[in-house]
């Protein structure tokens, strides 16, 4: 795993595609942003392929909660990190919490409750082995940072791209 002290952070480049009419981020456009984090923190942070977890390994990881509140608009061409925490780990269950920033100012916050399950057998199954651990270490690593109506991030985090 290329754990760092630090949550991992995803930078997003605001495009054309991401914003409405006055230029600022259309609000299911970060829905699709928290996904594409949670996807590359899979792969980048937990060194796990995520669509091989999916395509051939069977696994669906299907976000049963999510929210978001928005601080303050994004605009075209600005970045966006999205910072990806674990608040919560149950059983099958996982809660992440996320956070958006332009220039460490906190921009939008959200939370989304995944599900571990079996594609085939279309039912919840338990987080073990190697992925429980590196979840736990991510936990661990996440304090108990409340999410969205919480603080913002406390501490200065990962930069990757």
């Amino acid at each position: 795993m290329k754990q760092s002290p630090r949550p991992y952070r995803k930078r997003i480049r605001i495009r054309f595609a991401h914003t409405d009419p006055a230029g600022i981020v259309f609000f299911p456009r970060y829905f699709e942003m928290i996904q594409t984090a949670t996807e590359d923190w899979f792969n980048e942070a937990l060194d796990i392929d995520y669509a091989n977890y999916v395509l051939n390994d069977g696994n669906g990881l299907p976000t049963v909660h999510t929210e978001c509140q928005f601080m303050r608009p994004c605009r075209l061409g600005e970045v966006l990190e999205m910072e990806v925490r674990v608040t919560r780990l149950g059983g099958a269950s996982l809660e992440l919490a996320f956070f958006g920033l332009v220039d460490e100012e906190l921009r939008m916050r959200g939370r989304s409750v995944l599900v571990q399950t079996d594609l085939q057998a279309s039912k919840p199954v338990r987080f073990t082995g190697r992925l429980r651990s590196l979840l736990e270490g991510y936990r661990e690593l996440s304090g108990a940072t409340p999410a969205p109506g919480g603080d913002a991030p406390s501490r200065p985090a990962d930069r990757r791209s």
